[in-house]
């Protein structure tokens, strides 16, 4: 996905350092406006693991476009202390450790209760639970890399969704062991939230870069959709094609993005089925009415073969896909428009 990033590698190990300390980091790239642009404002900071940049337009009063921004980011930082699983006195890593919580935040039960649902409806191609697996390939360096067939078969053990109790009242494990992450949806929430304080706050136009994941708040200043470029990702300076975003959001998942061995075949996404890396598809692109719903959709996608792709799509009214596989063949649903 081309994006509106531009950190340096230096920068992004110095940020990374620094969140690895838990500590805040107040850190945001400013533009506000120029003779040619007098009506955009622009922001970025690190948050959620990448560069968050939101891009305002068609501004009236630029101290309150300025307000609106700050108070999204504001929510973006609250929220991802709630997700996160490396803050030890989040939530999530207190369930993560003990295997049960009660009291869950309002929002913990929120982010649950629709991971739990998208589970369900990809028939558990996307799982909340896959983190043992994951931990298999983050903790690489205590242990010998590539995890052994029994270590890979332990964790699969540990990976059901199906085993998530959440209410109001508590958030529980049903097998010690097992984890949660909310590196996809979680994600695609925080962003969706942010939206939605820009416009209570009256902005009308504006477009969330999170690093893979994009939200439009409704079109540009001159009223044209915004315009996403999708990176190809076996070659990350030439586009694939174009896409028009008004009002809705864009995630893609690739295997380009974070991985764990120069041939990919292990990185952050896991199959549930295998608790390994699927090898199916290079990325998966998916436009969808909300982030919370593009991301663990782009997921889903990335896990299953690229035969199911666009009949699982279908499924979902008013999202659609576009899927690079591995073989380079291009596949996209019939309302995946792209220039």
């Amino acid at each position: 996905m081309a994006t509106l990033r531009d950190l340096r590698r230096r920068d992004f190990l110095r940020l990374a350092s620094l969140a690895g300390l838990g500590l805040a980091i107040p850190l945001f790239r400013y533009s506000l406006g120029d003779s040619s642009d007098p009506d955009k404002v622009q922001m970025s900071a690190y948050a959620l693991g990448t560069m968050i940049t939101i891009r305002v337009e068609r501004i009236t009063d630029l101290i309150s476009a300025q307000v609106a921004v700050n108070s999204a980011f504001q929510e973006i930082r609250r929220l991802e202390s709630l997700f996160t699983r490396f803050y030890a006195m989040s939530q999530v890593r207190q369930l993560n450790v003990i295997g049960h919580i009660e009291s869950p935040q309002r929002e913990l039960v929120d982010v649950l209760s629709q991971s739990l649902h998208y589970s369900e409806k990809t028939e558990g191609a996307f799982d909340v639970t896959v983190k043992p697996a994951l931990d298999l390939f983050e903790n690489r360096r205590a242990g010998a890399f590539p995890p052994t067939d029994a270590s890979f078969d332990a964790a699969k053990n540990l990976i059901d969704y199906e085993k998530v109790s959440v209410s109001a009242g508590a958030v529980s494990f049903a097998k010690p062991g097992m984890g949660i992450t909310l590196d996809c949806l979680g994600k695609g929430y925080i962003l969706d939230r942010a939206a939605a304080i820009l416009r209570a706050r009256g902005i009308d136009s504006a477009l969330i870069d999170g690093g893979g994941t994009l939200v439009a708040v409704g079109s540009r200043s001159d009223g044209s959709p915004w315009r996403i470029g999708i990176m190809n990702p076996t070659n990350p300076n030439e586009s694939v094609g174009t896409i028009h975003l008004e009002n809705g959001a864009v995630a893609t998942s690739g295997d380009y993005e974070n991985y764990f061995t120069p041939d990919l075949r292990y990185y952050h996404i896991i199959d549930p089925r295998t608790a390994s890396s699927p090898l199916y598809s290079h990325s998966a692109t998916v436009v969808a009415h909300s982030a919370s719903e593009a991301d663990p959709l782009a997921l889903a996608l990335m896990v299953k073969p690229p035969s199911e792709a666009l009949s699982f799509i279908d499924q979902f009214a008013g999202s659609e896909c576009l899927i690079i596989t591995r073989n380079s063949g291009l596949l996209r649903s019939s309302g995946f428009g792209m220039t």
